[in-house]
């Protein structure tokens, strides 16, 4: 046994310092190779069933969020008061029918023999609005302003779903991926304790090793438990975004990756500016507000209609012998109303100053919010480069550090730090990957484009 050691220890380190350099050389592409691969263990899986990509992830959570069904209901019922509005302008014609008990002062104008008597009375009123100072065309405009602003809400629905499936999708592939290097984690610690153990079965190394060797297992397998319960975490809250049962398990392409884009942060604030919805919106606000000051000013218009009245009454129901017919025009103005409308008039036009500084606010929240997703993006851009190279020097580190331990030119330590350095650097790689993608979906909602 001990010229079995005394073999393997000298090829051991024959091999190290022949080859280091050649390792160092190839270390680089061998580990990112394989941490792209380890990243995409659940997508490659996925694509084996009906495994679905961003963009038809999307669509299906457009078809079935309840928030977007609410929206869409709000947008038809801003259409119906729309055609409330403008049905106000149009000609409207009223009947009426009265039956009734009469008798004492009725008796002597009508000539009714018996006191009480019956008396039956059929009414068609008529009346048209030539004239209201702007009421009705400033409700019409309003009416109209609110189908508009109702189609952007329905639209910054749509944009804040996407946003968040986007969110989600790639939540769910980044759990995975720190699943998979959680999952490689324990496997290297496994063949490391497995080693240890063969030294010390020699006597090549002291009980310490194997202590330390297992409690570094032991961790990395608590992680890998949190990491698994993150990923199932992750698909229950994609579940309901897309309205599927909570419990539905989830298949979707492994597609998480880094795409230049050339966004120019003076750029995306002026396509903000011009296509957000919910900006757009609040803008709409204020020419509402402007009519809502038309409309209260019209109390102290007259308004002018035409009326026509045909009315048919007697005492018995099959009998109307008794016929009338009226037809005019109706001027009314209101000398005094208690200050009503006045009160309607600073009311509208405080709802226009509420609804300016509301606009002048939102500005500043778009400009802040694109700043901020734009800067966002740009920071995880940088760390993808920073952390992609990093993993490349921690396998290496971690490969060299097992290899001197093999020959005992290295401590337990050593390896075991370098695994944890290891891992790290391939969690901080997926976490710049998630930020990028995400900040980007981020950037692209504060701008009105995603």
């Amino acid at each position: 046994m001990l010229k079995y050691l005394v073999r393997k220890i000298k090829l051991n380190y024959e091999k190290m310092n022949a080859g280091e350099m050649m390792l160092k050389k190839k270390f680089t592409t061998i580990c990112l190779m394989g941490l792209f691969i380890g990243c995409s263990v659940h997508g490659f899986a996925a694509e084996k069933g009906t495994a679905l990509n961003l963009n038809e992830c999307i669509d299906k959570a457009l078809k079935q969020n309840e928030q977007i069904n609410v929206a869409a209901h709000g947008l038809e019922a801003a259409k119906w008061q729309l055609a409330e509005a403008k049905g106000a302008r149009e000609f409207n014609l009223i009947f009426s029918h009265t039956s009734s008990k009469i008798g004492g002062a009725y008796w002597k104008v009508f000539y009714i023999e018996d006191d009480p008597s019956s008396y039956f009375i059929n009414s068609f009123t008529a009346s048209m609005p030539i004239y209201t100072g702007g009421r009705i065309e400033g409700g019409i405009d309003q009416a109209k302003l609110g189908v508009e602003i109702s189609d952007l809400s329905l639209q910054n629905t749509k944009q804040q779903i996407k946003y968040q499936v986007t969110q989600a999708y790639y939540m769910i592939l980044a759990c995975g991926n720190y699943e998979d290097a959680k999952a490689e984690a324990v496997k290297q610690l496994q063949e490391h304790l497995k080693n240890v153990n063969e030294q010390f079965a020699v006597g090549g190394v002291a009980r310490s090793d194997i202590l330390r060797s297992e409690v570094a297992l032991a961790n990395a397998q608590q992680e890998l438990v949190t990491a698994k319960n993150n990923t199932r975490i992750a698909k229950a809250s994609f579940n309901k975004l897309l309205g599927n049962p909570i419990q539905n398990d989830v298949s979707i392409i492994n597609d998480m990756q880094y795409a230049q884009c050339d966004y120019v942060l003076d750029d995306c604030i002026v396509y903000a500016l011009e296509h957000r919805p919910d900006y757009c919106a609040a803008k709409k606000g204020i020419l509402q507000a402007k009519d809502g000051i038309k409309i209260a000013a019209a109390g102290e218009k007259p308004s002018v209609a035409l009326i026509g009245s045909y009315g048919t009454y007697d005492t018995k129901f099959n009998e109307f012998d008794t016929k009338e017919w009226q037809a005019g025009i109706n001027i009314s103005l209101n000398i005094f109303d208690g200050n009503i409308t006045k009160a309607k008039k600073k009311k509208a036009n405080a709802k226009l100053a509420q609804a300016e500084a509301g606009v002048k606010d939102e500005t500043a929240s778009v400009e802040f919010e694109v700043q901020q997703a734009y800067l966002n993006m740009r920071k995880a851009e940088s760390n993808i480069t920073t952390n992609k190279a990093a993993v490349a020097k921690a396998q290496e580190d971690f490969v060299l550090a097992g290899a001197r331990y093999s020959v005992n030119l290295g401590t337990n330590l050593d390896v075991v730090d370098a695994q944890v350095a290891l891992t790290n650097a391939k969690t901080s790689y997926i976490g710049s990957l998630y930020d990028y993608n995400v900040s980007k979906a981020a950037l692209e909602r504060a701008m009105g484009k995603i």
